[in-house]
C-alpha cells in the first residue's frame, strides 16, 4: 500500500490503449462516466422503491460495521470466547484487503446496505483505482454452473446500463461488440469494485465453487476489489477444514453491530406506545433487533394497527394482512386467508422434513417445486412468485426463501393450530430445537393451559418459559411453576429469566395441588425428561414440600439428609446402576485422588504461621468431562462447541447450580475454595500445578 492507500494496479500506457478513442464506446473514461450516471439513477430508484421515496430517514437505520477478524497477537481464553470487535470508522476501500466478507442474518439489511454503499460511491468523485462499483446478486447465476458464467453476466449487466445512453440519445450509435471489449479491458485492469449479494442463496455445490474460486484459488477476480454479503452458511461434506480456513484467511470479515437502544427508540417512534413490545422483545430479542421486523412494527404503527396487539402472532398476522391489503385493497379476506393457508402448508411441510430456515446452514433456500400447491391463489405462476408476496418471500430464478426465518415459523404455527392432531405434534416436537421458535408462536394460537401442560410434562421448560408472553390466558399456577423452575439460570445467557429470582417458593406450593405437583417434579428427575439446567430448582421445590431447606444444605455442603427423601432415591442411586448408565465412564473420568492432611500456602500468605491446615480429603483427578456430564444429563448440548467438543474435553458453560446437582448425582460435593486451591497449587504456593508462570500468563 502507498501513502494514499491506493493499490499498485498499473493503468494502460497512453500509446498502447488511448483513454479516449475515436468512438465513445472505445473510451474507458466515457464508459465509466456513462455507467456511473445511469447506475446512480437505477440504484436510487431501487432504494426509494424499497424504503419509500423521501422516507429513507424514517424507514432505514444505517448499520455500524464491526471488524470481526481474529486479533493476530496472542489472546486470553476470555478474549477468544467473548471477543470485542472494533467499530470500523474508515471507508471499506481504505482497508488493506482486496476481499471483504460481510456476514449477517436474514432481515438485517445486507442488500440495502450494498445498494446504499453503491449509491454513495456513485455520488462521490470516482475512486482513482475502482471507479466502477457493480452490484450483482449471485443467486441469479444459473443453477449448476458455479461461477463459470459469472463474469459474462456482469459484463452483460454493465453493457445494459451503458446502453441506456443510446436509448436517451437517439443520435448516438453504439457498437455493442466494441463496448464489450472496453468493459472486458476495464475488468482485466482491475477497475471494478464488485458488490456481491446472496452467496447463501446458491445451491450448496454452486456456493462451494464460488467460494473456492473467490477466496481460495482467486482465479476470477484478479486485481478487482470485492465486497460480498451473505448470511452464515456451511458446505457440509463438500469442503475440508483446510479449504475453509484458507478462505477465511483470504477475506477481511465484517458484521453489523447490534442496533442500540437510542436508534431503536428514534426509529420506532409512536410504535413504543404499545407497552407489550418491550416484554415480547425480552423473550424474543429479534423483535427489537432485526431491522426488517422493526420496519414491520413501524409500518403497523403508521397505519394505527399496532396499539392493541399483545403477542408476536397477532403482530405478524396484522402485518401480513396489511401487506396484502396494500397490494390488492379490493380483495376479500378469504383471498388473504387462502394465501396464508398455502404458505402455512409449505412452511409446516419444510419443518416436518427437518428443514428450518433458522437452523439449516447448508440448504439455506428451497426449490420452487415446493411451492406447487393446488388452489385459487398459486404461489408460483410461470416459475415466478406473485408480486403480492415479494415482501414475504424472496426469490431467484429457481429457488426461494422466506425473508426472515420467523415468517416460516409464523405460517407453520398458524396452519398447525388449525389441525386436529396438533397435540400429538406438540408432544413429539417440543424438545426439537428446529421447532422451538415455531411453537412459541403456536402457544398463543391454541388453548394456553393445554399446550403448556404438554410443554411442562415433556420437560420443555425453556420453551414454556420463552412462550409465556405469547399466551395471554395462561393460568397463574402454571406461570408461577414455570418461573420457579427457571429461577437459577445464567443472567448473561438468559436475561429474560432474571426476574424469576423474585418468585417465592411458598407461593408456588400454595398455588399448585401437591398431589399433582409432587409426581410431576419426580418425573423431571427421570433421565428421559431430565434437563440439568432446572434440576436445582426442582430439588429445591421438592425438598421444600418435605420441610427441608435446600439453600442451607448447599451452604453447608451436607447432603446426608437427602437420603431420607423418597422421591430422590432413584436419582441419587443412578450413578451406581449399571443398567442405567455406562459405569466405565464414571470409573474412568470420576477417578478420585487423596490429598493428605497438612498445611499449605493459601493465597499470598507466605509466612509459615499463616499457612492453612486442611484435613485429608479426596478430589476428582480430572475436571468433569463432556462424556461424564452426558451420563448425568443425557440431553445436554455443548454450549461452546468451538472450544470443547470431544468426549474427553472438560465440559464448559456449566453454572454453579448445575454443578451442585451434578456433584450430588455422583454422590459427591463441590470442593470448597481452600480444597480446590491446595489440590491445584500444592503445598508450596505455586502459580500453576507444574510450577511458576513463564512468559505469557
Amino acid at each position: 500500500m502507498n501513502e494514499t492507500n491506493e493499490l499498485p494496479v498499473p493503468l494502460p500506457e497512453e500509446d498502447e490503449s488511448a483513454l479516449v478513442g475515436a468512438r465513445p464506446e472505445e473510451s474507458r473514461e466515457w464508459v465509466i462516466n456513462t455507467y456511473r450516471k445511469h447506475q446512480r439513477v437505477l440504484t436510487s430508484n431501487w432504494i426509494d422503491q424499497m424504503l419509500g421515496e423521501g422516507r429513507r430517514d424514517k424507514t432505514y437505520i444505517p448499520p455500524v460495521l464491526l471488524d470481526t477478524n481474529p486479533i493476530r497477537h496472542r489472546q486470553s481464553i476470555q478474549e477468544q470466547v467473548f471477543p470485542a470487535p472494533r467499530i470500523i470508522h474508515e471507508d471499506l476501500l481504505m482497508t488493506d484487503h482486496m476481499k471483504i466478507m460481510l456476514e449477517a442474518d436474514c432481515g438485517m439489511g445486507k442488500t440495502v446496505f450494498l445498494k446504499y454503499y453503491q449509491e454513495r460511491l456513485l455520488e462521490q468523485t470516482p475512486h482513482p483505482v475502482y471507479p466502477l462499483p457493480v452490484y450483482f446478486n449471485l443467486g441469479f447465476l444459473p443453477e449448476g454452473t458455479g461461477i463459470t458464467q459469472f463474469m459474462e453476466s456482469v459484463h452483460r449487466e454493465i453493457l445494459d446500463v451503458v446502453l441506456t445512453e443510446a436509448q436517451e440519445d437517439t443520435e448516438l450509435d453504439l457498437d455493442e461488440e466494441l463496448l464489450l471489449v472496453t468493459v472486458k479491458a476495464l475488468e482485466r485492469e482491475g477497475r471494478i469494485l464488485f458488490l456481491l449479494d446472496s452467496l447463501d442463496q446458491l445451491p450448496a455445490e454452486d456456493r462451494f465453487q464460488v467460494y473456492l474460486e473467490t477466496f481460495v484459488e482467486d482465479k476470477t477476480f484478479r486485481s478487482n476489489r470485492l465486497i460480498l454479503a451473505t448470511r452464515k452458511f456451511s458446505f457440509g461434506p463438500l469442503a475440508t477444514d483446510s479449504i475453509i480456513q484458507r478462505g477465511k484467511d483470504a477475506a477481511f470479515h465484517v458484521a453489523f453491530e447490534r442496533i442500540n437502544e437510542k436508534e431503536r427508540r428514534i426509529f420506532l417512534g409512536a410504535a413504543q406506545k404499545n407497552k407489550e413490545l418491550e416484554n415480547l422483545g425480552r423473550y424474543s430479542p429479534e423483535l427489537m433487533e432485526v431491522p426488517l421486523i422493526l420496519k414491520m412494527l413501524r409500518a403497523l404503527s403508521d397505519c394505527k394497527k399496532l396499539d392493541d396487539l399483545k403477542s408476536r402472532g397477532e403482530i405478524y398476522s396484522a402485518y401480513f394482512e396489511h401487506l396484502l391489503e396494500e397490494v390488492s385493497p379490493k380483495k376479500e379476506k378469504e383471498w388473504t386467508e387462502r394465501y396464508f393457508d398455502q404458505l402455512g402448508e409449505v412452511a409446516l411441510e419444510l419443518l416436518e422434513d427437518g428443514i428450518s430456515q433458522r437452523v439449516n446452514d447448508i440448504e439455506t433456500d428451497f426449490s420452487k417445486k415446493r411451492l406447487n400447491q393446488e388452489g385459487d391463489n398459486p404461489l408460483v405462476q410461470d416459475g415466478t412468485i406473485p408480486s403480492e408476496l415479494e415482501k414475504i418471500l424472496q426469490q431467484t430464478p429457481g429457488r426461494w426463501q422466506f425473508r426472515h426465518p420467523s415468517f416460516q415459523e409464523f405460517f407453520a404455527a398458524r396452519i398447525l393450530a388449525q389441525k386436529k392432531n396438533w397435540r400429538k405434534t406438540a408432544i413429539l416436537r417440543c424438545r426439537d430445537e428446529r421447532w422451538e421458535e415455531m411453537l412459541k408462536f403456536f402457544s398463543g394460537m391454541v388453548s394456553a393451559n393445554e399446550v403448556f401442560d404438554i410443554f411442562i410434562k415433556q420437560g420443555a421448560l425453556f420453551l414454556a418459559g420463552n412462550s409465556v408472553c405469547e399466551a395471554q390466558e395462561l393460568s397463574e399456577e402454571r406461570r408461577l411453576l414455570i418461573f420457579q423452575l427457571l429461577k437459577y439460570q445464567c443472567r448473561e445467557s438468559f436475561p429474560q429469566f432474571a426476574r424469576c429470582r423474585l418468585i417465592k417458593i411458598e407461593d408456588v406450593i400454595a398455588a399448585n395441588d401437591s398431589s399433582v405437583l409432587r409426581p410431576f417434579l419426580e418425573s423431571l428427575l427421570k433421565r428421559e425428561n431430565r434437563d440439568g439446567r432446572i434440576l436445582y430448582s426442582v430439588i429445591e421445590l421438592l425438598l421444600s414440600m418435605n420441610g427441608i431447606n435446600w439453600s442451607e444444605l448447599v451452604d453447608r455442603q451436607e447432603f446426608d439428609s437427602l437420603k431420607t427423601v423418597k422421591e430422590l432415591e432413584t436419582f441419587l442411586n443412578e450413578a451406581s446402576d449399571p443398567e442405567t448408565i455406562n459405569l466405565s465412564n464414571i470409573k474412568r473420568w470420576g477417578e478420585m485422588v487423596t490429598v493428605p492432611a497438612g498445611k499449605f500456602v493459601y493465597q499470598d500468605e507466605t509466612d509459615e504461621e499463616d499457612h492453612v491446615y486442611l484435613r485429608e480429603y479426596s478430589i476428582m483427578k480430572f475436571s468433569v468431562t463432556n462424556i461424564l456430564y452426558k451420563e448425568f444429563d443425557p440431553h445436554h448440548r455443548l454450549r461452546f462447541p468451538q472450544y470443547s467438543y470431544l468426549d474427553d474435553h472438560p465440559v464448559i458453560g456449566i453454572n454453579f447450580y448445575e454443578a451442585v446437582v451434578c456433584s450430588l448425582w455422583l454422590g459427591r460435593r463441590l470442593p470448597i475454595e481452600k480444597e480446590w486451591e491446595k489440590a491445584a497449587r500444592g503445598t508450596d504456593g505455586r502459580d500453576y500445578p507444574w510450577g511458576e508462570a513463564m512468559g505469557y500468563q
